[in-house]
């Protein structure tokens, strides 16, 4: 009866060390990651994420050509929510081709439960997210874009940047009983887009020089017909841009009436 006890106690002991020795080793391991040039990529667990990715079956590893993921890259825009509106290529082309073939890699290797992280260091500052695969989709999820964070639109002084969804590609909903938001950092893309994202100079643009010059002199003559324009154009311009923020819920009516009155107190 004495061995029986001792036996038992031992497997205890023997089985608890392991789960502490597992759990040990699983905390300590560190994260690999691979960098080169200006970008540092890693493989998060699906686990680690928020509630919103945990719940998806990720369809990984990711079938995706490094033509398919050139495309995705070229495709991806921002608008930043300021006066200008300006809106621009996340990418630039010369990072498109260094990113395209470490990044086509790394999805062509991930694991199912795992998630593609990525930084790209840009003059302007870092530009960050996740990208992962689920319901035949590909999923960008922007963490921060040029240094600039992405925080809530919703409120006062919030993200001063939104992606901008192209042909084939939508925003992600927030599935939950109190809101339908949209997630205005987190675009779902076809796997497939149209080749027109391509950018660059197209053949022969540089071969025609004179027209160039021709071209160039009428922008002039636009350009200084446009600098004779009211003032209270530039205004109206500006707040046209305000209301289609608000229309797109970019920002809150609060926001919009406190711009309005602080352009109105603008014209001479």
């Amino acid at each position: 009866m004495t061995h029986n006890k001792n036996d038992y106690f031992l497997q205890k002991g023997i089985a608890y060390f392991l789960v502490c020795s597992y759990l040990f080793l699983g905390c300590s391991a560190p994260e690999k990651r691979l960098t080169k040039d200006q970008l540092t990529i890693a493989y998060h667990p699906q686990s680690s994420l928020e509630s919103e990715i945990r719940i998806l079956r990720l369809q990984h590893p990711v079938k995706i050509s490094a033509e398919q993921m050139e495309n995705q890259l070229q495709s991806l825009k921002y608008q930043k929510l300021s006066f200008s509106g300006k809106k621009q290529y996340i990418f630039s082309p010369s990072d498109v081709i260094k990113i395209t073939p470490i990044m086509t890699k790394a999805l062509n290797r991930i694991k199912p439960r795992k998630v593609l992280h990525y930084e790209v260091e840009t003059p302007r500052g870092k530009t960050a997210g996740i990208v992962f695969r689920a319901k035949g989709k590909i999923n960008w999820r922007f963490d921060s874009i040029n240094g600039s964070r992405f925080l809530n639109t919703n409120i006062r002084r919030g993200s001063t940047w939104a992606l901008l969804p192209q042909i084939g590609q939508r925003f992600h909903k927030a599935s939950s009983m109190l809101s339908n938001e949209q997630k205005k950092n987190w675009i779902i893309s076809n796997l497939e887009l149209p080749v027109y994202y391509k950018r660059g100079p197209k053949p022969g643009s540089l071969k025609k020089p004179e027209k160039k010059f021709s071209t160039s002199k009428s922008s002039n003559k636009k350009s200084s017909t446009s600098t004779s324009s009211s003032e209270k154009e530039k205004f109206k311009k500006r707040l046209q841009f305000w209301k289609e923020l608000r229309q797109k819920k970019l920002i809150d009516d609060e926001e919009y009436k406190n711009k309005k009155t602080e352009l109105l107190e603008q014209i001479p």
